[in-house]
């Protein structure tokens, strides 16, 4: 049985070889968990290659949802904000804290734009997600008359790297010029004199204007200023001079150096909190400082690795050994290269082999991982007999509850405020309640956003039918694990449930809290509407529109996730969409009055008009181009993948007509089953434009028609 929290901060190259080694021989009763504010971490070996255009995104990234899926290990995507070091939890600015026994840090620097302006005008070359932004819109800007200047400032080997593949990518386009500004006499001050001259010789070749001592004083929209009073003109700047840390880590109270890098000892341990470590570019060695380079990133993964282990059993730690002579590989723009070891230096196009060599070498370590590790069950010491309902502590319960936010409302007097054993609910005179229940256990590490999307599916059914949520009853399951780890989980899913409720003006009023292999979720809703106002399925009119305001393709994108098979931004998008509440739709919808509403939910999109036609003699014409998927969905369902509730339901296909000149794998997704899917709704075709302009998510999918024998035509 887990007893302990191990949580990563960031996917640099350090934690991300830690997982895969951690994933061969885990740490026993140990969870491990990352934390890092975007799933796709750039590998910054292969940037220069990547901004050359020698590399796809794809190669140059590290997919950290596939990996952790594949390791088995709890993914979070979420921006840390800071540490709460005395009840040791990372916090978050827009989410519930996340408890750890153990920490890690590995959340790299970012550029340090010190001179006035930088911060509004440059670009650092980290993070590198909003660098590429920038250099997109420049590589994808039209050739023109009008010339515009960059200019990279820093001249050690990020700069000069740099530069010299923006050369090399835009060595065709005479509209764009390019700079490389540095305050000292020469570039690449330390390298041998070849490398050196190697490097002179290239940004010559490819017409890089090179500006020597000029120290930056201040930046502009338009240019930039030195110390000495000269001025460039230029239309942005990239820094690759200095690096920044993360302010929350010294206002946490790690103890940091000058520069804000947590101050770490030989065994990459937190000098001041020694439950905590730090690796790669965010740590500073005391006892043997190194630049922030990837060469010794990549080196400290198995010390990391040992100490942790050592750690959790209160061991003595290991100290880290990192190599004092390694080979320095740097890119010349195109397929060249200079190598340096030992002060010597080789350049030439075998040396850019050798690079690429080692490159894609590391990143397939991290991409071709295979299939993911089965997920143990948890080991109990002792029996969890059932008996009690499999409930969870009252110290638990009451401690996880406390500061949630629960909305009230007068005709609602939930059991948990009270506290009752039931919750009183006082309708208004003239209305009618209705109720409905719906869960799932979790489908996704990050139970905060488990609790948001089921929470927002159950209300999908009332506000499916014209109601207006009042109140929700809850069961939520946390796994079997050490009682200070499920308080955590439990915390984590009540936050997510409070919140999706409180978003929705709905009461928690009450629910049961226990304990099973698996955390799950179940949530009972209670709404109110005008008796004699319930929408239906059924109705449907000769003429009307049908309406969708959510991209298909949930139950395909976790299918492949479980697996470790979904790219990361489709898992992100659908995750996005599962946690979006449907109440300005459905109040949207009020507006124009429909004459036929429900969710899409487990029958998927062809299920549920199936059921909207029931009764009728209307057919549907269905634009299958207007459907709207969630990316990444259909490539999937291309592949092949497919929920385990599909086979059950494929023979509604053959309602379908025109199937045949759909594009491979759309078809499969009218019967993909959707977790808080959109509101589908049959509205006169004169209220489209309202409808549109109260929601503009809205979209028209489908006509009604008269043509009974067929019941669903497809028209491409």
């Amino acid at each position: 049985m887990n007893d302990q929290d191990l949580v990563l901060i960031g996917g640099g190259h350090t934690h991300s070889l830690l997982i895969r080694r951690l994933a061969m021989k885990p740490i026993p009763s140990v969870r491990l968990t990352l934390i890092s504010d975007s799933a796709m971490t750039p590998y910054s070996g292969m940037l220069p290659g990547y901004v050359a255009g020698h590399y796809s995104a794809e190669e140059t990234h590290i997919d950290l949802n596939h990996l952790c899926r594949w390791a088995g290990v709890r993914w979070i995507e979420a921006r840390a904000s800071g540490l709460d070091l005395e009840e040791q939890e990372v916090l978050f600015a827009d989410r519930p804290p996340i408890g750890f026994d153990t920490l890690s840090v590995d959340i790299g620097s970012t550029s340090r734009l010190a001179p006035p302006g930088a911060r509004e005008h440059a670009t650092g070359v980290k993070p590198v997600a909003l660098f590429d932004a920038k250099w997109q819109e420049l590589i994808a800007r039209p050739a023109g008359e009008k010339i515009i200047e960059w200019g990279v400032i820093g001249a050690g080997a990020a700069g000069v790297e740099l530069i010299l593949a923006m050369a090399y990518r835009l060595r065709d386009r005479a509209d764009i010029k390019l700079h490389l500004v540095f305050r000292g006499d020469e570039i690449l001050s330390g390298y041998p004199r070849k490398a050196v001259e190697a490097a002179q010789q290239a940004l010559a070749d490819y017409g890089v204007k090179c500006h020597a001592n000029f120290a930056v004083s201040r930046v502009d929209e338009e240019g930039i200023d030195s110390v000495d009073g000269h001025r460039i003109d230029m239309a942005n700047s990239v820094w690759c001079a200095g690096a920044a840390a993360a302010e929350w880590l010294g206002d946490s109270g790690l103890l940091t150096d000058e520069a804000g890098f947590v101050t770490v000892d030989k065994y990459l341990q937190s000098v001041s909190h020694p439950r905590i470590f730090a690796c790669g570019d965010i740590a500073h060695l005391r006892d043997d400082p190194r630049p922030k380079a990837g060469v010794f990133a990549v080196r400290q993964a198995p010390f990391l690795e040992e100490n942790l282990r050592r750690v959790s059993r209160d061991q003595v730690l290991k100290p880290v050994k990192l190599q004092s002579r390694y080979l320095s590989l740097l890119s010349l723009g195109g397929h060249s290269a200079t190598g340096e070891r030992n002060g010597v230096a080789m350049t030439g196009k075998f040396i850019w082999r050798l690079k690429d060599y080692i490159d894609r070498s590391f990143m397939q370590k991290l991409q071709n991982l295979g299939a993911p590790k089965p997920m143990a069950a948890p080991a109990m010491t002792e029996p969890h007999c059932g008996g009690c309902g499999g409930k969870l502590g009252p110290d638990l319960l009451s401690d996880g509850l406390a500061g949630l936010p629960i909305y009230t409302r007068q005709d609602v007097v939930p059991a948990l405020a009270s506290p009752e054993d039931a919750s009183l609910l006082t309708p208004k005179v003239g209305q009618q309640l209705v109720q409905s229940i719906d869960g799932f256990r979790s489908f996704c590490d990050d139970l905060y956003l488990v609790g948001r999307a089921a929470t927002e599916h159950a209300l999908n059914d009332v506000y499916a039918m014209g109601a207006e949520p009042v109140a929700a009853h809850i069961w939520v399951s946390t796994s079997i694990a050490h009682p200070r780890l499920q308080y955590r989980d439990h915390r984590a899913m009540m936050q997510g449930i409070a919140e999706a409720l409180a978003l929705n003006r709905t009461t928690l009023a009450g629910g049961h809290s226990s304990e099973a292999m698996d955390a799950s979720v179940g949530v009972s809703v209670t709404g109110a509407l005008q008796s004699g106002f319930c929408w239906s399925k059924r109705g449907v009119q000769l003429g009307d529109c049908l309406m969708l305001n959510k991209g298909l393709g949930t139950g395909v994108i976790f299918a492949a996730d479980m697996q470790a098979q979904a790219p990361a931004n489709s898992v992100s998008a659908a995750l996005e969409s599962m946690c979006h509440s449907n109440s300005e739709a459905a109040a949207a919808l009020k507006q124009c009055k429909p004459n036929a509403v429900t969710d899409v939910s487990g029958f998927g999109l062809l299920g549920h008009l199936l059921e909207m036609l029931e009764g009728s003699d209307l057919s549907v014409e269905l634009l299958q181009k207007a459907v709207p998927l969630l990316p990444g969905a259909q490539a999937l369902s291309a592949n092949g993948w497919r929920s385990s509730l599909f086979p059950a339901v494929a023979s509604r296909l053959s309602e379908c007509h025109g199937l045949e000149n759909c594009p491979a794998g759309w078809a499969e997704l009218l019967l993909d089953p959707q977790t808080s899917g959109g509101l589908l709704a049959a509205i006169p075709a004169d209220t489209v434009e309202k409808l549109q302009a109260a929601y503009p998510d809205f979209i028209v999918i489908a006509h009604l028609v008269t043509e009974k024998d067929k019941t669903i035509c497809i028209k491409c």
